[in-house]
């Protein structure tokens, strides 16, 4: 079987719900123009997810509240007069982000900077917001759980969620640091948060290849996830390498996400430092349009019939 016809293989019929192909500022590096990496990625995505890390970390901690009120307004009005839907990114990388924590005060410090993060989102007019659970820190995944639900839980009631999803990501295979949670814990995540989840789905198959136990995980998950992040990557070699570049099945991948019931949209969201962004966009749109190719044809044919 040839790349492209891996990457585009489908059992059955595809979904007239495929997710829509997003892509993320973190592909770009989080650069410090937040508004202008929105815009330009706008220039050929219907939708796109603002990560606030790196460069755009710094600026976005900078700014008073009253700033970032005026910022989410102007993303806002832009996304609403362009029709581009916008999800967002929680920061995650370091301790002021552990959910998990058992430390209240550095849970408590992880509660502060979701909340912000989630108040932005919602002025911003996102449709999800994805956050990192913390690190494990050689913690039972019990205990971590209890405790990010607790923080969870602290974050809703102080926030406005109305029309906003807040999502846990799946945390992946090869990265000790990380919690990763079962299919059941997710699903007890949602159940005592009423929150989501962000399925990874280099994450997820670097921990189930693809086949039966895949499926029935997509299957399980797909009802409470509310947003997705793709990438391409080798059997279960824990990679985000650009759409193309492995030997995932991609497209039925997220066609049983689709069959299951998520509504929403797939992001290309990160990246390897051997790639250039220029490929990760080049081979990112060329799945989008492969991806649309393949919907057309199956509305041509259902109308042929």
């Amino acid at each position: 079987m040839t790349t492209q016809e891996t990457l585009y293989r489908i059992d059955g019929p595809i979904s007239a719900d495929f997710p829509l192909i997003s892509f993320s500022t973190n592909v770009y590096d989080n650069p410090a123009d937040i508004f202008g990496s929105i815009t330009d990625l706008a220039r050929y995505f219907k939708a796109v997810e603002f990560e606030i890390g790196e460069d755009a970390e710094k600026v976005f901690w900078s700014l008073s509240i009253e700033q970032r009120a005026n910022l989410a307004r102007q993303i806002r009005s832009f996304t609403e007069q362009n029709g581009i839907t916008l999800t967002v990114h929680a920061g995650w990388w370091g301790r002021e982000y552990n959910l998990c924590s058992p430390d209240l005060a550095e849970r408590g410090q992880a509660v502060d900077c979701l909340t912000a993060a989630v108040d932005f989102s919602c002025q911003a007019g996102a449709t999800s917001v994805t956050f990192h659970p913390g690190y494990k820190d050689q913690l039972e995944n019990r205990e971590l759980l209890d405790n990010l639900i607790a923080a969870i839980n602290q974050v809703k009631a102080r926030c406005n969620t109305t029309g906003i999803a807040l999502c846990l990501e799946n945390m992946g295979g090869q990265r000790p640091k990380f919690p990763v949670f079962t299919v059941e814990e997710h699903l007890r995540f949602h159940q005592q948060t009423g929150c989501f989840v962000t399925i990874d789905v280099t994450h997820l198959c670097s921990l189930l290849p693809y086949g039966d136990e895949l499926f029935a995980a997509i299957a399980a998950l797909a009802p409470v996830t509310r947003h997705l992040h793709i990438a391409d990557l080798n059997d279960t070699h824990h990679q985000h390498l650009p759409i193309g570049e492995g030997n995932l099945r991609l497209s039925d991948v997220l066609n049983r996400f689709a069959v299951n019931g998520y509504r929403g949209v797939a992001v290309v969201e990160e990246f390897i430092p051997r790639f250039s962004t220029e490929y990760y966009l080049e081979k990112a749109l060329a799945y989008k349009n492969g991806v649309e190719k393949l919907l057309a044809d199956a509305r041509r044919s259902t109308h042929a019939g």
